[in-house]
């Protein structure tokens, strides 16, 4: 009993703002040393023991795979895609990159737990499940906007890229990319949409608390909003068809339309 008290006072128990800030940095620490170790675990791990390939060879030879075409023809001319590097340093750059990637990948129920670690204090015990329910459902977004990242958009923008050129120059083109520049893009890319994709946890915890209207995708703010996320899928997926901005754009509105409903729901009942 006596320990049960001495818990709930700590927990009542309201921290200077130089204390929160003290364990922010801590708890950001801890996270990016998870972040660091990963990454050079993934380094020698292999991938493969005959021969022996480290695992960040692999994930990188596969990254490129996915989303740089082996060729592209428009207009009866076909051009074979080669990859070059502009330094000779450029190896070791790419590797450090996808290992700090794979890190990232790795290290992240690290990093959730140590956000979580600092929140659960000023949250209650039904604010705690909900934040465990939210960290679990924001890992299933950020896979979905990481896999329409690498099999959507990048293919589809670095295809179409090639075609215009291809299209534009002919047989005199020789197409080469920098294999540095495209690990970049890729990383950009992936990190970016996966963050994209949890807006919809973000408009849920909004709505819930009242600090934006349920109603923000009815009516004519939905249909600003859908213009919104078209317009944003069409800035992020050159590809000139129209089919990688729809794929983007439409899980991603259905998405927020759910947590615009589901935020209104959860904030008429406040047990929830």
């Amino acid at each position: 009993m006596g320990s049960a008290r001495a818990e709930e006072y700590v927990e009542e128990y309201e921290a200077p703002l130089w204390d929160h800030l003290v364990e922010l940095l801590e708890r950001m620490r801890k996270a990016a040393i998870a972040v660091v170790a990963a990454s050079l675990v993934a380094s020698v791990v292999p991938a493969s023991l005959d021969p022996y390939t480290p695992f960040v060879i692999a994930f990188t030879r596969w990254l490129l795979d996915q989303v740089v075409p082996e060729k592209v023809s428009a207009f009866g001319v076909t051009v074979e895609v080669s990859l070059i590097q502009s330094s000779p340093f450029t190896g070791l750059l790419v590797l450090v990159k996808s290992s700090l990637l794979l890190g990232l990948i790795l290290a992240s129920p690290v990093i959730a737990w140590e956000i979580y670690a600092f929140l659960k204090p000023a949250l209650y015990p039904h604010e705690r499940l909900m934040l465990k329910a939210l960290g679990a459902t924001s890992v299933i977004f950020f896979a979905m906007g990481v896999v329409i990242a690498l099999k959507v958009v990048l293919p589809l923008g670095f295809q179409f890229a090639f075609l215009t050129s291809a299209a534009v120059f002919g047989d005199k083109l020789v197409a080469f990319a920098d294999v540095n520049r495209i690990i970049t893009t890729t990383m950009i890319a992936v990190v970016g949409l996966g963050l994209l994709y949890e807006s919809p946890i973000l408009l849920y915890m909004l709505v819930r608390y009242g600090i934006v209207s349920p109603d923000i995708m009815s009516g004519d703010k939905g249909k600003l909003l859908f213009v919104v996320v078209l317009v944003l899928a069409a800035v992020v997926t050159p590809d000139g068809t129209g089919l990688g901005m729809l794929i983007l754009a439409l899980p991603l509105y259905i998405s927020l339309r759910v947590a615009a409903w589901l935020g209104g729901r959860s904030r008429r009942q406040p047990g929830f």
